[in-house]
């Protein structure tokens, strides 16, 4: 639910409510709504089963989160899981889950936890696999970094069209918080560690 009142909202207040299917969609469901053929679906599944680090781009309302969640739920049971997210929309169904959300401060501005502190904690907390709602600041960079030192196979979404926008995406990302500024060094970082968009 996202609420917004005067004077912000000019013409009176705004309530905005995104409701979301009581069953859960899985990569059947997909391939019944020609979504995607029963070979993509085998397709997505082996790259999970190989720890591939995978992005999931698209627009508003394209999808992302509910293909980040079927495939979430390709995972091993015997993977340790720890998911990362603003609002808590994924639903896996695996066994050894760990599932995080942000935290805004409260009125007297503390005890804000942000996507990127819980990415800091989940590298610690031992995890086979890191995966993120969305990624829509410097967590770019903690992502990339956290695929690139043994945590293979971790998954995550970015608002991005298409794939090359994807990568742009990323990159400006992680250049807007300042720990790199060489956009093409940060570009090829991006297509180094992530296997497929």
């Amino acid at each position: 639910v996202h609420i917004i009142i005067p004077p912000t909202a000019r013409k009176g207040t705004t309530i905005t409510i995104r409701k979301f299917f009581k069953e859960k969609i899985d990569v059947d469901d997909l391939v019944k709504f020609n979504t995607i053929t029963p070979e993509m679906a085998r397709f997505l599944r082996d790259l999970v089963y190989a720890r591939a680090n995978i992005m999931v781009s698209g627009g508003t309302g394209s999808g992302k989160t509910t293909t980040l969640n079927v495939l979430t739920n390709f995972i091993p049971d015997t993977e340790r899981i720890i998911t990362i997210e603003d609002s808590a929309e994924l639903q896996p169904n695996n066994a050894h889950i760990v599932s995080m959300e942000s935290k805004e401060a409260n009125a007297e501005g503390r005890g804000r936890v942000t996507v990127q502190d819980l990415v800091k904690q989940a590298l610690r907390m031992f995890p086979d696999r890191i995966v993120i709602g969305e990624l829509r600041d410097a967590t770019a960079y903690n992502f990339l970094q956290a695929a690139n030192t043994g945590h293979e196979g971790s998954l995550a979404t970015v608002h991005a069209n298409n794939p090359e926008e994807c990568i742009t995406r990323m990159a400006s990302l992680v250049t807007e918080g300042g720990t790199y500024k060489d956009t093409p060094l940060v570009r090829k970082t991006v297509g180094h560690t992530l296997d497929i968009i």
